[in-house]
């Protein structure tokens, strides 16, 4: 069995890359729409602050939250795990 409480096997585990996804909606751009973007040009969403969020990790959902703006920031408050064990 693996110690966990070991530095390098702590340090292994943080350099897994784990793909997080904080789903805000979607939009509908043509082509054309698409090729004239800019870095940095924003599209505008369906979901606004405070409003709730599904969050996936690795493609899978763990948690809601809702979306907060700190500093100037846009960001996430996890408001609920999602336990899909209890998915029948």
């Amino acid at each position: 069995m693996t110690d966990n409480g070991n530095p390098a096997f702590r340090r292994m585990l943080m350099d897994v890359p784990v793909r997080v996804e904080v789903v805000l909606g979607d939009v509908r751009v043509s082509m054309d729409e698409l090729l004239a973007l800019s870095p940095g040009e924003v599209l505008t969403m369906e979901k606004q602050t405070g409003e709730p969020v599904d969050i996936y990790v690795s493609g899978r959902l763990i948690a809601r939250g809702k979306l907060v703006v700190a500093d100037g920031e846009l960001g996430v408050t996890l408001t609920e795990i999602v336990d899909d064990r209890a998915v029948a």
